[in-house]
């Protein structure tokens, strides 16, 4: 059978007036692109979401963030996150069938993406301004300050996209549903660093010109007429459930069912909870648990974590031990097994290329205000890292079978910090995100997903 590739694009089938969407400002929160029922095989790595992006006053002018920052931050600077970029503006992520059957629902998918695309992306990526594929920039970079719109090129990362290729015909066509985040989840300003700076109420952003484009293989006359008369399939892949708790003191446990039959990993970041919706701090930030500094009232002091300990059914697993912290974070070095167990959540081990995870990355905040000068975070250069820290919770259940049973056993996580004698334990947003492996059973237009 011969076949040909073929790029295919679909504009949103509820475009308005114009092709804009804007949570705040003409209501469009969902982005919904449907892809027809054709004898075609998809390739979902190659899927993008293209478009335009761009940030506005209450007054709809630009913000003028045109100075680059040196030593400290401009008060009147006007952000996104420059590490996940416009993907912070995806708050939930569903893939579904023409006929309304569900494939993957992904609900915080910002936030999974702050875990993600960290630890899989290479320093080079980050420092290369406007990254072309995830829309990234660093902070000293126009994409970052926002100042100007920019266009972007935006992956989706359910693993029903990244698994094998689709078979269109079978799947009866796509329709992928964007749901778009708050304005004050996307935008933030300098607050966190410079208490001068000014919040930016009435900010907004704006997605336009959208597209979506997926390449396609086309098979001949032969191999259509032969997809068309298929009637039986199974799909295998591996997609995210989402679970929120709030951590309210620094000796934390959880228990939860996940109710995931093939259960493969586990990854989890927190935020302190004031800082979520909030236009002074980033949204998709990922520090450790914090405490405030007695010289500003900020959140910006890291609690010393102790221990994490992964359970289910009340037995350690996957791994029978403690994994602590406590030694490495007084010391101010690497914290090896607790980075090992959480990148190996996403990926097949270490890669020398990623430089997300470093010293500065995991120890940028103070421990307390006496090491100020130790990690300063205020200091930055167009060649180096942004210092602020990218702390992971995550462990790999199977990375080479189908996954762990998780039904009717729940799953607990101890997490021990130490909060200093003087402090008052601030409320902290843990999101925790559950892989496991499903199936799709085609059977003459019957679809029915095994997870």
């Amino acid at each position: 059978m011969n076949s040909r590739r073929e790029l295919l694009q679909v504009i949103p089938t509820n475009l308005g007036a114009k092709n804009e969407f804007s949570p705040s400002r003409n209501g469009l929160q969902t982005v919904v692109f449907q892809i027809p029922k054709l004898p075609r095989v998809m390739i979902g790595r190659t899927l993008r979401i293209n478009g335009t992006f761009g940030i506005f006053k209450s007054d709809n002018s630009k913000p003028s963030n045109a100075t680059l920052w040196l030593d400290e931050d401009p008060a009147d600077s006007i952000t996104i996150d420059g590490r996940i970029g416009v993907s912070s503006c995806v708050d939930s992520l569903s893939i579904q069938n023409l006929r309304g059957a569900t494939y993957s629902n992904v609900k915080n998918y910002n936030r999974l993406c702050a875990s993600i695309v960290p630890l899989n992306q290479s320093f080079n990526n980050y420092i290369n301004g406007c990254d072309e594929e995830y829309g990234q920039g660093k902070q000293v970079t126009q994409a970052k300050r926002c100042d100007k719109d920019f266009d972007f090129s935006l992956p989706l990362l359910d693993g029903f996209l990244q698994a094998d290729p689709i078979d269109m015909y079978l799947t009866e066509g796509i329709q992928i549903t964007l749901t778009l985040s708050p304005d004050n989840f996307v935008i933030n300003n300098a607050y966190w660093r410079n208490q001068q700076a000014a919040t930016p109420n009435g900010a907004f952003y704006k997605w336009s010109d959208l597209t979506l484009s997926v390449e396609t293989e086309v098979p001949d006359e032969a191999g259509q007429q032969a997809m068309m008369s298929n009637t039986k399939g199974l799909m295998t892949y591996r997609t995210y459930s989402s679970f929120y708790s709030v951590i309210l003191s620094n000796q934390y446990n959880i228990s939860m069912l996940f109710n995931t039959r093939n259960t493969t990993a586990l990854i989890g970041n927190i935020i302190p909870s004031e800082w979520v919706n909030n236009f002074d701090y980033n949204s998709s930030m990922t520090p450790q648990l914090l405490y405030k500094s007695d010289a500003t009232g900020v959140l910006n002091n890291n609690i010393r974590m102790n221990s994490f300990t992964y359970q289910k059914a009340g037995v350690r697993t996957p791994y029978d031990f403690e994994i602590r912290s406590e030694v490495t974070q007084d010391e101010g070095t690497a914290d090896s097994v607790k980075n090992l167990t959480e990148i190996e959540a996403i990926r097949d081990g270490w890669d020398i290329y990623n430089f997300y995870k470093s010293l500065e990355t995991e120890l940028s905040n103070p421990l307390s205000d006496s090491q100020l000068n130790k990690f300063d975070r205020s200091k930055y250069s167009i060649n180096y890292q942004d210092k602020e820290n990218a702390y992971m919770i995550g462990v790999s259940y199977d990375k080479l079978g189908s996954g762990v049973d998780f039904r009717n056993q729940p799953f607990s996580l101890r997490l021990q910090s130490e909060l200093p004698a003087d402090q008052s334990f601030q409320p902290h947003s843990l999101f925790l995100f559950v892989q496991a492996e499903n199936q799709v059973v085609f059977d003459n237009g019957m679809i029915n997903v095994i997870s």
